[in-house]
């Protein structure tokens, strides 16, 4: 395979040589969504040493004969090529809802080559760098991050983002059966006892009107029968038939319960694992409500189709054959007349089940979007308060609750129409045989037991017909939570352990940052080139604006991220070759946002290390000033706080989030405006107790308040994502720079105030 597939598909080769394109010479390639005229259409651009290739057209998947294979191919509309010595550089600018890629030439004259949607300005900054890496003479993917994972491998269809494991066109009902089949794996002997139950229950129902209605009518009931006038043997071997299958079903019920709640326990803990492995920028692009429903309701979806559902679609699948087969051996011309009904209650079916997939996924998204707005409503009920907007969110409450509720009546109405209507269908079909075995047995085709037995067969096949009409709905249900519990699990985490980690003993401190670029959104960069070096046990305190990039940087060197260029080292190894488990264990970090967990204040300090004893929790405790306060409590260190520790201010979570990293005891220190919710007295004794942690550790002290860093072996100050001065205190005041400028406000800012005091 060409190393071009490496960025593209393998079907795009070949439109790239019907325009004479030698594919082995394309040294990278992107894909965007737009025309040159802004139109909807797939846009490649592949670059060569020599020039700028764009080939536009429309991917389009279609089916080949043989086995259901899904390929994937593209019609070229256009196609251009333009010679890399008269493109000076590539821009990338960013519009309102688009981006755009220009060229320049020598004489400085731009040309739009591209528009795409703004979700493609990473690609489009990535080109950049290789047409400016080719411009220099350099490797073409210098300081390029390149996603080589992003088609499916059975279509070579893009993956709709980049954390998808699986094609959405390729996923069938099949693949999802058969995943969901997966989770039955460790329970194959519970599951073999519980068909094998089926199996004899559906045998013994079917058996049941053989004996009930044509040897009772035919043998008992009918003089010179076999068995005439025996009628109280016969009514207890009916007994005792229909409590044999009484039995089987408690029996199969007892498995079943013991069975698959624990599927279910299996399926709601792999959704869970694969979330924790997650990187922290998948829950920033999702709702909490839509993760919760994915956890709950969509397991429990599952659940109920394979509790209600799945086993009696074995038990009646069964039924339905066994029944079959009977009615054929009794009477072909009755059993005909069946077999003209049959089909199209089945056709009906089927279509019913797509007509409700596509409800229940509209249920969900509404449902999901309710979650969300019920959990904001909670957590921001200080501020809608503040502001008087209760009747404003339950109008928004409402409008999305009034789309829901209409999905819901609109699938209603469908089910409570269609199924009437099919069943109607089928007691035609009832009436149509009863008139013709009627005739049959006046003539004497047919005996009156074998007639009504038949009849009774009759109803036992509209039973399974019925059941199915129903679990078509459960199991559009089933396969449209599947398909987003799936997606969880196959998700991929920005943030892997490394395949060969680092043979280390443990983290010294020595922090060095090398042309550190970043950003969260494409073509919006936080950290530009960012360099910092940081010796094992100093302190380094970092200054700056809001917006400036001093959190993003606390953390990249925490690994919660990865930079998109450059490096960041600890002891002169790259964090992305550090164990995460060592990495994150050396490494401190008592952030402006405090979250506490529901449970005991002592869990929430020993939440680092939770096995440490009482008095290591109250020692953290004092060391962060929080032990005053807590004894103040009703229960002490058993007090109990609700979620994001609600329950207490600003101040006493900062203070137990610090008590919670003293406990953890690591070599490197990161505190990232640690003090901001504090009162100026009880600041003051939170930073000597910081200042006795910080001895023999690397510490980084962000902070606005620039008078608690003057004690810091050095200063630096960021600036638009780069560091524009180094040095320490009195350094960077003689320079009088940027720091002294900030310094100078803030001391202006501190005599304002004491003036209005006074």
């Amino acid at each position: 395979m060409a190393r071009f597939t490496r960025y593209c598909p393998e079907y795009m080769e070949d439109a790239f040589r019907e325009h004479g394109v030698d594919v082995s010479e394309i040294l990278f390639a992107i894909h965007t969504d737009m025309g040159a005229d802004g139109a909807h259409a797939d846009t490649y651009t592949a670059v060569t040493r020599d020039a700028l290739l764009i080939l536009t057209g429309e991917e389009i998947v279609t089916r080949m004969d043989g086995a259901r294979r899904i390929v994937a191919k593209f019609a070229s509309r256009s196609f251009e090529s333009i010679p890399m010595e008269g493109i000076k550089e590539l821009t990338n600018d960013r519009l309102v809802a688009t981006g755009q890629l220009c060229a320049v030439s020598d004489d400085d004259a731009a040309r739009a080559l591209l528009l795409y949607s703004v979700g493609f300005l990473g690609d489009a900054d990535r080109l950049a760098q290789v047409v400016k890496n080719i411009k220099a003479g350099a490797p073409a993917l210098r300081d390029v991050s390149v996603d080589t994972n992003r088609f499916c491998p059975k279509c070579g269809r893009r993956y709709p983002e980049s954390g998808h494991a699986r094609c959405p066109n390729c996923m069938d009902q099949r693949s999802i059966t058969l995943r969901l089949m997966g989770f039955f794996k460790h329970y194959q002997r519970k599951v073999l006892v519980v068909l094998a139950v089926m199996t004899l229950g559906s045998a013994v129902s079917i058996l049941t009107p053989q004996i009930g209605s044509r040897m009772l009518f035919d043998e008992v009931l009918t003089p010179g029968g076999s068995y005439f006038a025996m009628l109280l043997p016969f009514v207890a071997l009916i007994f005792l038939v229909r409590a044999v299958n009484s039995g089987l079903n408690m029996l199969y019920g007892f498995v079943l319960a013991r069975t698959v709640p624990w599927i279910v326990y299996d399926l709601k803990m792999r959704i869970f694992e694969a979330m924790q492995r997650l990187s922290v920028g998948f829950y920033t692009s999702k709702r909490t409500g839509a993760l919760m429903n994915r956890i709950n309701r969509d397991a429990n979806n599952i659940y109920w189709f394979f509790v209600d559902g799945f086993p009696y679609l074995i038990v009646n699948g069964l039924t339905f054959a066994g029944v079959l087969t009977l009615m054929c051996l009794m009477s072909v011309k009755l059993a005909a007349v069946v077999m003209i009904v049959l089909p199209l209650s089945i056709v009906f079916f089927r279509i019913l089940w797509g007509f409700f997939k596509r409800f229940h996924h509209k249920n969900f998204v509404y449902g999901a979007q309710l979650n969300s707005m019920l959990s904001d409503s909670i957590n921001g009920q200080r501020v809608i308060k503040a502001y008087a907007r209760e009747d404003a969110e339950a109008q928004r409450f409402s409008a999305v609750g009034g789309k829901q509720a209409g999905i819901d009546v609109k699938m209603n109405n469908a089910a409570f129409t269609a199924f009437p209507l099919i069943y109607l269908f089928m007691f035609l079909g009832q009436v149509v045989v009863t008139m013709v075995g009627g005739v049959m047995v006046v003539e004497g085709e047919l005996s009156l037991g074998s007639f009504l037995t038949f009849i009774a067969y009759l109803q036992m096949l509209y039973g399974p017909l019925e059941f199915m009409s129903w679990v078509s709905n459960w199991w559009a249900r089933c396969v449209d939570s599947a398909q987003r519990v799936f997606e969880i699990i196959d998700a991929k985490p920005d943030i892997t352990e490394p395949e060969h980690p680092a043979d280390v003993k443990g983290i010294r401190g020595d922090i060095m940052v090398k042309n550190a670029r970043f950003e969260y959104d494409p073509a919006t960069p936080v950290l530009k080139g960012l360099d910092l070096t940081v010796e094992s046990g100093k302190m380094l305190g970092i200054v700056g604006k809001t917006g400036a990039g001093k959190s993003t940087l606390a953390n990249l060197i925490a690994r919660l991220y990865d930079v998109n260029e450059g490096e960041i080292t600890i002891d002169g190894i790259n964090v992305k070759e550090w164990p995460l488990t060592m990495l994150r264990d050396g490494i401190g970090i008592v952030s402006q946002d405090i979250y506490l967990f529901i449970g005991s204040i002592a869990d929430n300090i020993r939440y680092a290390q939770p096995g440490a004893s009482m008095e290591d929790v109250i020692r953290a405790a004092k060391a962060a000033a929080a032990h005053e306060f807590i004894m103040k409590l009703p229960d002490g260190y058993e007090t109990r706080v609700g979620a994001g520790g609600q329950d207490l201010s600003g101040g006493e979570k900062q203070r137990l989030s610090i008590a919670r990293t003293i406990l953890q005891n690591p070599k490197i220190l990161i505190l990232d405006e640690a003090t901001a919710a504090m009162d100026t007295e009880t600041e003051a004794a939170i930073q000597a107790s910081l200042a006795a942690l910080s001895k023999n550790r690397t510490t980084i002290a962000i902070a606005h308040r620039l008078s608690t860093l003057r004690d810091a072996d050095s200063l630096a100050v960021i600036e638009d994502g780069k560091v524009i001065e180094t040095g320490t205190h009195r350094e960077l005041m003689t320079k009088m720079g940027a720091y002294f400028k900030l310094y100078k406000l803030q001391m202006e800012g501190l005599k304002v105030i004491n003036m209005d005091a006074e």
